[in-house]
């Protein structure tokens, strides 16, 4: 994709959008169609009142607020930067990155596993108090924690306590004493789930007549998390590296801590989130509760732990993509509005953490449709307009693909060409990497086109971070009110929180320009404070005198 207009033209175009009263004629194509429209004429001076707008290149950054409503980058360090040219990501290349992602406009990266681990993927732990050797050193940890809170982002680490690895010296010297003693013995006999007669989800210890539970695999022994010698060493797990710096946890695999019991698996959330916060108040636990149905993933909630992942909104089965998304439906911006009140009733209590993909589903961009760049943005798009906290998957800010067998979702992060500097040339094991493993440019490319996916995120989470009402707010549906005109593909809403409020229009016509009227003296909006097309091509007509706005397809406005 290449820019249609240069940086300075986009830049004057959309800053003359917002002067009261000013238009552009437009001959506005499809979302992904390059055609060009005509330039508005500039006849004055920007009014200096105005809140910054969206431009390709932001006139400031936005204050961020200091709480759990933040913009998380996940990293998996393995294959995002290389600093040392041994094959491998690491934690001084998740460093030299940090300006990045905090330009990128993320404010919290949530690293995966990152302690010594026999595997790529490293949920399987054999010590939880290290660092992986293929990562660097604890002071490497140290240093990037320092250096993140420097750039106002927070650090959360994958806790990861169904299961250990069977390498780590718990597991080992459990099983040595079964095997020395014919029973469970020793100071590790309680620290897994032992019996004498084999089951589903059990393997055989060694020859003897014992069986452990490991429900992933055999090489991921199950805690047992009823032993308070076990609750101890997560306490004491989470006061060291809270000690350390680190901000929360995203709490791996909740819905496996006791197969087949959410009451019980709720009980457990309950202490680990009580004693969380007993050491660190201010910290943010999300929690993996990969459930397929609203309720379920809210009755985890009672547990009082500050998030779980929407997975009900995510992946090309969610309602993201079945809703507001829809190739069908006429009426994408009522289907948002819908996804939008059904969040807010479901979720009344926490933090509801969206996403549109990660490290175990296909990428966004494969099934948001690759073809269609547009479209991809516009997920992104619909994504920063969700309440609660994001996450956003590395890679996904450059469209990269990924599908079917893990390692091909893993692959290394493309800075520039797969030869240069930083590039992770040790694929995970099974993996597939070529040239075709990568449909869009590299970040160097897109960093430097207007039109490019990485541009858009970097102006999606801009255009969050500048109105913190869109991830706090309360939600209120404006379409069919008095004072407010808009078709059914157009969502208009009011988001209020801490006595201030913004109106949230979001054109989801994927072909049509649609006009859109608001009522000033009804509605009490002053100026925008953000206008984001989905590409700088599309010239939106905004005029805050009159109250009509035509906005192009997938074009997102909003009025404080």
């Amino acid at each position: 994709m290449k820019t249609v207009f240069s940086r300075t033209m986009a830049i004057v175009m959309l800053l003359a959008l917002l002067l009261t009263g000013c238009s552009g004629t437009s001959d506005t194509p499809g979302p992904d169609n390059t055609q060009a429209t005509q330039t508005p004429e500039v006849t004055a001076e920007p009014d200096a009142t105005q809140a910054p707008v969206i431009t390709r290149e932001p006139l400031e950054k936005p204050e961020i607020i200091d709480d759990s409503y933040r913009n998380y980058y996940e990293i998996f360090v393995y294959s995002f930067y290389d600093s040392d040219g041994d094959g491998y990501g690491d934690l001084n290349g998740v460093i030299q990155k940090l300006d990045y992602v905090a330009d990128m406009g993320y404010t919290g990266i949530w690293f995966m596993p990152v302690h010594p681990s026999p595997t790529y993927h490293k949920y399987d732990i054999t010590d939880y108090y290290g660092i992986d050797p293929k990562y660097g050193t604890l002071d490497d940890m140290k240093n990037l924690i320092k250096e993140a809170h420097a750039r106002n982002i927070d650090i959360i680490l994958d806790l990861v306590v169904n299961h250990t690895s069977s390498m780590h010296p718990w597991f080992r010297e459990a099983c040595a004493e079964i095997a020395k003693n014919g029973e469970p013995s020793g100071q590790y006999k309680d620290y897994y789930n032992f019996q004498q007669s084999y089951a589903n989800g059990y393997t055989q210890v060694g020859s003897t007549g014992w069986y452990y539970e490991g429900r992933f695999w055999s090489g991921m022994p199950d805690l047992n998390l009823d032993s308070t010698v076990v609750r101890d060493e997560i306490k004491n797990i989470m006061k060291y590296w809270f000690d350390l710096g680190v901000d929360g946890y995203r709490l791996d695999a909740c819905t496996s801590y006791y197969t087949g019991s959410v009451d019980k698996n709720i009980e457990f959330l309950n202490w680990l989130s009580t004693t969380a916060h007993e050491l660190k108040p201010d910290c943010f636990l999300v929690g993996e509760a990969w459930e397929n149905a609203d309720p379920l993933i809210r009755r985890y909630y009672d547990s009082g732990l500050d998030s779980f992942f929407i997975f009900t909104a995510a992946t090309g089965e969610g309602s993201i993509v079945t809703g507001p998304m829809s190739f069908s439906a006429r009426n994408c911006g009522l289907k948002f509005n819908e996804l939008l009140l059904k969040l807010q009733s479901t979720y009344d209590v926490g933090i509801p953490s969206m996403f549109l993909g990660n490290h175990d589903t296909a990428r966004a961009a494969n099934f948001l449709r690759k073809s269609m760049p547009n479209r991809v943005k516009t997920g992104a798009g619909i994504l920063a307009m969700m309440p609660g906290a994001l996450f956003t998957y590395y890679g996904e800010e450059i469209g990269m693909i990924g599908t079917g067998e893990d390692p091909n979702k893993r692959i290394a992060m493309l800075w520039d060409q797969m030869d240069s500097e930083g590039y992770c040339t040790k694929a995970p094991d099974g993996a597939t990497v070529n040239k075709d493993s990568y449909y869009f440019e590299s970040v160097k490319e897109q960093l430097e086109d207007d039109d490019s996916i990485l541009n858009y995120y970097k102006q999606a989470m801009y255009l969050r971070n500048l109105n913190p009402e869109i991830a706090r707010g309360r939600v209120e549906v404006l379409n069919g009110l008095n004072g407010v005109t808009a078709g059914d593909q157009v969502s208009v809403t009011r988001r209020s929180w801490n006595g201030s409020s913004v109106i949230v229009v979001y054109n989801l016509n994927s072909d049509e320009n649609e006009t859109v009227k608001l009522d000033k003296s009804i509605l009490g909006y002053g100026k925008t404070s953000g206008v984001l097309p989905v590409s700088p091509s599309y010239i939106p007509e905004i005029n805050l005198e009159t109250g009509e706005f035509v906005l192009p397809p997938y074009t997102i406005m909003i009025l404080r």
